[in-house]
């Protein structure tokens, strides 16, 4: 099925085009740049798009094929595992809950759609908050939303996972029966917020790709365990673990499979310490991503673990004196 209307070329989310692919739709009519090719924004080394280019083709495939259940429709065939930027972090988490709560971070420092987490009793809200007033994408983009997050969590904790039920703020439509399809369970329209409800237990829920991340370290005992956490392993342990907003030292031990007075004894060797490490590595890290690419304050902060741009403003600039912003005209311009 072609999509007869074409679009500014601009780097779309790869997850639509993905789905889009995969129902059949012609995304050439979308995005005729040749760099724009699905293929290609299937790689990991592809730029993120943000809310705003998300909501962009959202509504261009919106108007192209008149479906007013068109987020249902991709919401429900959108890869998780094509998340982009929060797909790596929420994939590690040890349970849904946790994935959930890294995805709404993320959500808030792309200044998107905000997603909210809440505990009634014995029910878990995850809600979304509409970022702008309401225009013709709203729904359609809102149904994709929750859609895809419970597509998230039915793939990677392997469980079915049926909501108690969705509660809509729009009036029952026409279409009405494809919600309870989309997400098989009670749907309640004219509701006050849009929201899955979750039982309390479902957020305990582990996440079964958590295990196939990395590959399985075997048992390490004595001098092998020694020789697991040399400087140059903790450093790349590290670099994965960055986004991680309580990055701790029982956290890396955890991920090097070693104990955390092991650990310890190893960076007391190195003559530094676990905090040091991390200022240093985060340090590294923002640089490269201020000069490579052109990624924003907001997802740069996700990546480094921080809770919103403003506080990764003021570490790098106690880190190098410098403003983002002047780091990277400095990079892009060198001094002859």
């Amino acid at each position: 099925m072609p999509l007869q209307e074409p679009i500014q070329a601009r780097p779309f989310p790869r997850e639509l085009l993905h789905a889009l692919r995969e129902g059949g739709y012609d995304v050439s009519a979308l995005v005729p740049a040749p760099e724009s090719d699905p293929e290609t924004l299937s790689s990991p080394d592809t730029p993120e798009a943000g809310p705003q280019q998300a909501s962009h083709l959202l509504c261009a495939v919106y108007q192209a094929t008149g479906d007013p259940a068109i987020g249902l429709w991709l919401g429900s065939r959108m890869q998780p595992d094509l998340l982009g930027l929060a797909g790596m972090p929420a994939m590690a988490g040890p349970s849904l809950g946790t994935a959930l709560r890294r995805i709404a971070r993320y959500q808030k420092l792309m200044m998107g759609d905000r997603i909210e987490l809440r505990r009634q009793g014995e029910e878990a809200w995850v809600c979304i908050r509409p970022s702008e007033p309401e225009a013709p994408d709203t729904r359609p983009r809102i149904d994709m939303e929750l859609c895809s997050l419970l597509a998230f969590g039915r793939q990677f904790t392997r469980k079915p996972l049926h909501p108690l039920r969705v509660s809509l703020r729009i009036g029952q439509p026409d279409w009405h029966l494809r919600y309870t399809e989309a997400f098989d369970c009670p749907v309640r329209f004219g509701e006050p917020e849009d929201a899955i409800v979750f039982g309390r237990r479902d957020l305990a829920l582990r996440l079964v790709a958590r295990a196939h991340s990395r590959p399985a370290a075997p048992a390490a005992t004595g001098d092998a365990r020694h020789a697991a956490a040399s400087l140059d392993d903790v450093r790349t342990a590290l670099h994965q673990l960055a986004g991680e907003r309580a990055l701790s030292l029982a956290a890396v031990a955890r991920h090097l499979d070693i104990s955390e007075r092991t650990l310890q004894r190893r960076l007391m060797a190195a003559g530094t310490g676990f905090r040091a490490l991390c200022e240093d590595v985060r340090r590294e890290l923002a640089g490269r991503y201020l000069t490579e690419g052109n990624m924003s304050l907001g997802e740069i902060a996700f990546r480094l673990g921080f809770d919103d741009a403003n506080s990764f403003f003021r570490a790098f600039r106690r880190w190098t004196g410098m403003t983002p912003g002047d780091y990277r005209r400095s990079a892009a311009h060198p001094c002859p």
